[in-house]
């Protein structure tokens, strides 16, 4: 399976089934347990102005409904040794736009995979050690792949990385 499976973006109302939407103390707790994912339930629900058991069941509906998808940490790629960050932007035929995308998602040092309209199909962002590195992923690994036609590259020279909610 991918690195990236088929989730299809639905409203809260869709995903909550019959739970209610997302609210402010909803949004309050995300941005807690965005900015500290290790926080415990007691200050989560202080710094929410809501009960221990409130934010605990609060988080648990959160997750059931995929709204919070995982708790991680969150690390910087050039101290791990990743100091190459490029964008590839891939053309792809259109007919196996599936099987391309996942098949693009499985290759070592990809960090994320979107899909665009446009002159390109896919934008890629991928990490490598070096510049040999990140030759061979993209010349040996990703023009590889069935269905890749071509694809243009930038090199990242600065980046600043946010939280989505902050």
């Amino acid at each position: 399976m991918s690195a990236f499976d088929d989730r299809s973006v639905r409203s809260d109302a869709e995903s909550a089934g019959t739970d209610r939407q997302i609210d402010g103390v909803d949004r309050s707790i995300v941005a807690a347990l965005v900015a500290d994912g290790r926080m415990s339930f007691s200050d989560l629900a202080e710094r929410c102005h809501i009960s221990r058991s409130t934010a605990h069941a609060r988080v648990d509906r959160l997750r059931r409904i995929g709204a919070i998808t995982g708790f991680t940490a969150t690390v910087d790629p050039a101290v791990l040794g990743y100091g190459i960050c490029a964008l590839v932007f891939v053309k792809i035929h259109q007919h196996g736009w599936r099987q391309a995308r996942d098949a693009i998602a499985d290759v070592a040092g990809v960090e994320s995979l979107m899909m665009c309209a446009g002159e390109f199909d896919l934008a890629v962002t991928v990490r490598c050690t070096d510049m040999a590195h990140f030759r061979d992923t993209l010349l040996v690994q990703l023009h590889a792949i069935d269905g890749v036609v071509g694809s243009s590259t930038a090199f990242v020279l600065d980046e600043v990385r946010r939280p989505f909610m902050r």
